[in-house]
């Protein structure tokens, strides 16, 4: 804890070193785990990677670094050690003024007025790691802020700390998608292939894998020479695609949304909506759900690289991915509860099971695999199976075991029928069903007739409005994969489109 009484006063006002600091903590973050901590460092924000990162700056400062570096390191380790007491204690940052050395004051956390504690410097807190060199210094303050909160608890039964919101490092919903944004979506998307013809040669290019950015930038650098070109044809159909083509790279592959700022004549100047900003009046993607999430605009995207023709280190746009956030079985069970999909009881059940890499990147062809362990979607196997008859069985037992009894799928059969061929045979609710199928190999199922035979399982839309969908996701060339079917409403089906990048039809 620190003295709350300013000893002298700052250059600059408080409030403004204060805001410098918050703006500054989405970088500060970005930078500690993706230069300054390993690859296999748990950056989860959770209590318990707090004794790890006291490692790390344990070691940080016995690897006699340079102070300048050993100073960074903890700069941006103060940022990550901050929001993690936040988010036990509630409340927001603050500003101390007492100056630290150089420093006109340290950024302080200010825990949740309830709770009447005192301001804590997590700058403080790690110089005091640094001399007692217990290892546990993090997480005995987190045990001690941890034991107010239980005890205020006791006085106010369901109370919980409130943390103010973090700009640009808290999740927080998606805008609403504007009228304009609609649209531009909508007329993409219906151009796709005329826009690939003409960007691609109609080549397998454009199947939305990361790679094709690449092969984007290329025609990009051919198509205009300098940026007064690019300009000139922004409202074009060729950079409209191109702009949209490459959203949805992003968006396929990390999960990200689509989103739009009208301008808004009340916008202070610079800021979003604003006619200086940007993010004004152009579509852009964003991860607002995700802790520090990646954000960009594909149209400033594609013209940096025109104006960075001369440069020596150029950005692709393929490194452009690196800043958003991909889904995870840990993110993934907490967006299922926020959609209504699974009970917290059954998300934490999953993430448990899977909790040596809950917290790992799941790249697009896993994502419906990890909703068939959710329990809301089946997979129709693409490789060898030991027998068609069993394999179609399980399949339609298991898609309606998710329909909560409104389906029951009972007497599967494969039988010959002379004018059919081979046929699927099942009773729905006690009703015939019959599915002509097509085999090439006793070992291998008509994933066509899956896709047909499914919307058999689904429930009578006026009891219950869910159904299976059919998941696209982007595919590496040559790869095999299992035909997924995930179980969701309309509207639980737009979200899983936008938040986990699946393509649902």
């Amino acid at each position: 804890m620190i003295p709350e009484t300013p000893e002298t006063q700052p250059e600059s006002p408080p409030e403004q070193l204060l805001q410098n600091w918050i703006g500054g903590l989405p970088f500060q973050l970005l930078f500690l785990e993706n230069v300054l901590l390993p690859d296999d460092f748990r950056f989860d924000y959770s209590p318990e990677s707090l004794t790890a990162m006291e490692a790390q700056l344990l070691e940080h400062d016995d690897s006699g670094q340079d102070p300048e570096k050993q100073a960074e390191f903890v700069e941006k380790g103060v940022a990550y050690l901050g929001e993690i007491l936040l988010g036990i204690a509630g409340g927001s940052w603050g500003w101390n003024t007492r100056p630290v050395g150089d420093l006109p004051g340290q950024p302080v956390i200010c825990p949740d007025p309830e709770l009447e504690l005192s301001p804590v410097a997590p700058m403080l807190l790690m110089s005091h790691a640094l001399r007692v060199r217990t290892g546990t210094a993090f997480a005995e303050e987190a045990e001690r802020l941890r034991a107010a909160v239980t005890a205020r608890r006791q006085e106010v039964p369901g109370w919980n700390p409130v943390k103010e919101h973090t700009p640009g490092v808290d999740p927080k919903e998606p805008l609403p998608e504007h009228p304009a944004l609609t649209a531009w979506l909508a007329e993409r998307e219906e151009a796709l292939a005329a826009w690939a013809q003409d960007a691609f040669e109609g080549a397998w290019r454009w199947n939305f894998h990361p790679d094709t950015l690449d092969w984007l930038e290329v025609v990009m650098r051919r198509r205009f020479a300098t940026v007064e070109e690019f300009d000139a044809s922004r409202d074009e159909p060729f950079v409209q695609g191109a702009c949209w083509y490459m959203g949805e790279v992003i968006r396929r592959n990390k999960g990200a949304v689509w989103q739009y700022i009208p301008y808004d004549p009340d916008a202070e100047p610079g800021s979003p909506g604003s006619r200086e900003s940007a993010w004004t009046d152009v579509p852009f993607v964003d991860q607002p759900d995700k802790r520090v999430g990646g954000t960009a605009v594909p149209l400033g995207c594609l013209r940096a690289l025109l104006l960075q023709q001369e440069a020596e280190e150029k950005e692709t746009l393929r490194e452009t991915l690196f800043w958003f956030r991909p889904p995870s079985y840990a993110y993934i069970g907490a967006l299922l509860q926020q959609v209504a999909m699974v009970t917290r009881e059954q998300a934490e059940s999953v993430v448990a099971r899977f909790a040596e890499w809950a917290h790992e990147e799941l790249p697009p062809h896993e994502v419906p695999d990890a909703l068939v362990e959710f329990g809301l979607a089946v997979s129709a196997h693409s490789d060898d199976v030991d027998d068609l008859a069993e394999s179609y069985e399980g399949i339609l037992e298991q898609a309606a075991a998710l329909t909560d009894g409104a389906v029951t799928i009972t007497d599967v059969r494969l039988r010959e029928d002379e004018e059919l061929g081979e046929v699927l045979e099942f009773a729905r609710n006690g009703v015939l069903v019959t599915q002509q199928t097509d085999h090439q190999s006793d070992q291998y199922l008509d994933q066509l007739a899956v896709i047909d035979f499914m919307g058999n399982v689904d429930p009578d839309p006026e009891v219950d409005p869910r159904r299976f969908y059919v998941a696209d996701f982007v595919h590496l060339r040559d790869g095999g994969y299992d035909n997924y079917f995930v179980f969701a409403s309309p509207e639980q089906a737009t979200v899983l489109k936008q938040r986990l990048g699946l393509e649902l039809h």
